[in-house]
């Protein structure tokens, strides 16, 4: 479980002589707004639960997380130790706005633009390569392979294209760099926070040769990208698969057999939007037909 910190209350107490909000639970690092701070309580070996230390991230007996609008400790300290009187709860649980509120503080924007999920099994094959008439038939525009280098710490990318490249727009390359730059606040910042985040996200799904392989999904509300997380070193360590659902569901419509207007004047007709399972989702598709031949989608 993770908190969402601008939607969940936090524990409302102060450390270091400092006024913080804590959790029991992990924070993601991708969520925590810029110029302000989370950190990691670690308990001992004796006492996983006690709040021992003050680090970075902690692998190991986790015994909370701390979300500060200063920072805490230096950041080339490793652990900062929490003696007696350093931490205290004041008994009462705040939401973000409430404690920046009583201290005077802008509240700050959520910097996640894009919802991600963990991907559910039956999803397992868009994280794959696919054969090319299946590509085509999911609309996919094409994947980017990552690595963190042999440190860990850095980022290669490499673009392969998997469509006509006419699905390989301006607004298409866009969104691919802002969804990229939002990943790479947590889940691909480096290989720690990448293995970090598929153990305590779920997202598990089959086909990874050498080890157990995590799939997370974002959807905008043209394309879904499928990101495979592969947490071992001296391989390729993601890959994001993007597809245009607009060609997806113009090909569905094809293989369906979906009766078009065939007159000689223009018509249209609307399909309703649906997800994978067929359930409906709000908006619709209208084809612009000319002699029964698309020349035209507009969406609501």
């Amino acid at each position: 479980m993770a908190v969402d910190i601008f939607e969940d209350k936090l524990q409302y107490a102060q450390m270091f002589g400092k006024p913080v909000l804590t959790t029991n639970w992990p924070i993601p690092r991708e969520t925590v707004p810029d110029g302000w701070f989370c950190y990691d309580m670690r308990g001992t070996d004796s006492d996983p639960a006690a709040h021992a230390e003050l680090v970075d991230y902690t692998s190991y007996d986790h015994s909370g997380t701390v979300l500060s609008p200063k920072p805490l400790k230096r950041p080339a300290t490793k652990a900062r130790r929490i003696g007696k009187g350093d931490y205290f709860l004041h008994g009462e649980t705040m939401e973000l706005e409430a404690f920046c509120e009583e201290y005077g503080l802008d509240v700050p924007d959520n910097p996640i633009k894009f919802e991600m999920r963990p991907a559910s099994p039956d999803e397992a094959e868009l994280f794959y390569a696919l054969p090319p008439e299946k590509d085509e038939e999911l609309g996919a525009v094409g994947h980017v392979r990552m690595d963190f280098g042999r440190n860990g710490d850095e980022f290669w990318h490499t673009w392969w294209p998997r469509g006509p490249e006419g699905l390989n727009t301006p607004e298409f390359k866009e969104e691919l760099g802002q969804v990229v730059a939002q990943l790479r606040r947590g889940v691909l910042k480096d290989f720690s926070s990448m293995l970090r985040h598929c153990h305590i996200s779920g997202g598990e799904i089959s086909g990874g040769i050498c080890c157990q392989n995590y799939g997370f999904v974002v959807e905008t509300e043209r394309y879904r990208y499928c990101l495979r997380c592969n947490p071992v070193r001296g391989d390729y360590q993601a890959y994001l698969t993007a597809y245009d659902l607009r060609t997806q569901e113009l090909n569905q419509v094809q293989e369906q057999g979906a009766e078009l207007d065939s007159g000689p004047v223009m018509g249209s007709i609307q399909l309703k939007k649906v997800d994978e399972s067929g359930s409906p989702l709000a908006g619709a598709v209208f084809l612009v037909l000319r002699d029964g031949q698309i020349i035209s989608t507009e969406e609501t």
